[in-house]
């Protein structure tokens, strides 16, 4: 049995050092089905930057009665469970999600597979890859507003779902967590 789960951070700076997750989405992934899913706004303890709300839409006000990513981050470990997390550029999303279990003396170490590595190497012709170009490409629709992070997860997800079946043995590509993550 295959079990993923698809995680997207929306995050108010590049740098998991001194930005913080604003809203996140994780989507379970189960024997070729997408299923349960959690997400929420989170408040960062600073202002969003303008140049981060101009990328995903969400502003201070969105956010300011949502509890703190920590606040959250029990809950989303939980849901992972010892599911392979699966990201568009993974190393950005477990970037956050390792600061913040440090942070917050939480264990997580899954193993993880990257979209954006699997389309490199499936689609090297295509000028971008980008998940919205990814998903053209694969014609995947839906999955709600691009850089709003259930929209992205769930378009991850599908993405995930036509890259595995035109390329099986694509889940070699997945690693397990560095020491000390």
């Amino acid at each position: 049995m295959s079990r993923y789960c698809v995680i997207d951070f929306e995050t108010t700076g590049l740098d998991p050092a001194v930005s913080e997750v604003i809203e996140y989405a994780a989507v379970r992934v189960c024997d070729g089905e997408i299923g349960l899913h959690l997400a929420s706004l989170c408040r960062p303890e600073a202002p969003i930057p303008y140049e981060a709300t101009r990328v995903h839409g969400i502003t201070d006000r969105m956010v300011r009665f949502a509890e703190p990513f920590l606040a959250h981050l029990p809950g989303l470990v939980d849901f992972i469970g010892s599911d392979t997390v699966v990201a568009h550029n993974v190393p950005f999303d477990m970037g956050f999600l390792s600061r913040y279990c440090a942070r917050a003396k939480i264990e997580c170490r899954p193993r993880t597979l990257c979209t954006l590595r699997m389309a490199r190497r499936l689609f090297p012709m295509l000028p971008s890859r980008a998940l919205t170009e990814v998903a053209r490409h694969l014609g995947v629709t839906g999955g709600g507003a691009a850089h709003r992070a259930l929209g992205d997860a769930m378009v991850t997800a599908r993405v995930l779902l036509k890259m595995l079946a035109l390329a099986p043995g694509a889940e070699d590509l997945c690693e397990d967590a560095p020491a000390g993550a």
